[in-house]
């Protein structure tokens, strides 16, 4: 992956003071648990972006209002795996529901399921898709061989057991079904060699991934998907990765707008 050009804020615009850039502080009540409003109002923020005319691609019409930051990486596709007219679909760890609301209209006959800890799903929802609270490590109710695509995003430090789990997927795909994960790197890192050893940023992820560690909910899990795919049958794989900068530094508008 080739370095990304910083810019040089010629344009008297500093990283911070960057067009668009609103800042506000985060109050303590959204550290307290995952499922609170100022958490459903993270994940959705994580989701919804706006779209700007100033990206390199055409979003498709269905994905205009409102694009996300993963779709804004994606280039406006909500998953990457060649699954073409999928029936049954499966959604793990949907959060606020935002990913299965999006695929509902944008794929036309077809019936889809998430599974998600309690919280603050909508009401009112396309009639092919369905919310579901109960804990994805628990035994599930559907038989085997029952979905076409199985999608999962973000769930490093929600599985005790990946092994145990990615099995579990592939027992409930139907046979040449696809299953996508998307993660997260939980670690920073610089191009050009200027993230000093002791930066408070390096020390945070270390605690984070203390804490995953001490807690049997490993977060960097992201270079360890192969590997358990493999074992547990999975064939013919593609791998993306995402360069996700910090703050609207890149010189390149497709990367200032994502990080904007």
């Amino acid at each position: 992956m080739p370095p990304i050009v910083a810019d040089g804020f010629s344009d008297e615009t500093s990283e911070s003071e960057s067009e668009g850039s609103d800042l506000t502080s985060m109050s303590s009540s959204a550290l307290q648990m995952p499922n609170d409003e100022e958490e459903q109002d993270r994940m959705d923020l994580a989701h919804h972006m706006s779209a700007s005319p100033s990206l390199p691609y055409s979003p498709s019409p269905a994905l205009l209002t409102p694009t996300n930051r993963w779709l804004m990486l994606m280039k406006c596709e909500l998953f990457e795996a060649p699954v073409t007219h999928p029936q049954k679909i499966l959604d793990l760890g949907t959060g606020t529901g935002i990913w299965g609301i999006d695929i509902a209209h944008s794929q036309k006959r077809m019936s889809l399921a998430t599974i998600s800890a309690p919280s603050n799903q909508p009401n009112w929802v396309a009639p092919s898709l369905e919310f579901i609270v109960e804990d994805f490590e628990d035994e599930w109710l559907y038989p085997p061989n029952n979905f076409d695509f199985i999608h999962a995003r973000l769930l490093a430090g929600c599985v005790a057991d990946w092994p145990k789990f990615i099995q579990k997927i592939y027992t409930h795909l139907k046979p040449g079904g696809y299953f996508e994960i998307q993660e997260s790197a939980v670690w920073v890192w610089s191009d050009d060699g200027t993230l000093p050893a002791d930066s408070a940023m390096l020390h945070y992820v270390q605690a984070l991934n203390a804490v995953g560690r001490a807690s049997s909910r490993e977060l960097n899990i992201y270079d360890k998907l192969h590997d358990w795919l493999v074992d547990a049958g999975f064939e013919d794989f593609s791998q993306f990765t995402y360069p996700l900068p910090y703050s609207p530094w890149p010189r390149d508008l497709y990367h200032k707008e994502i990080d904007r």
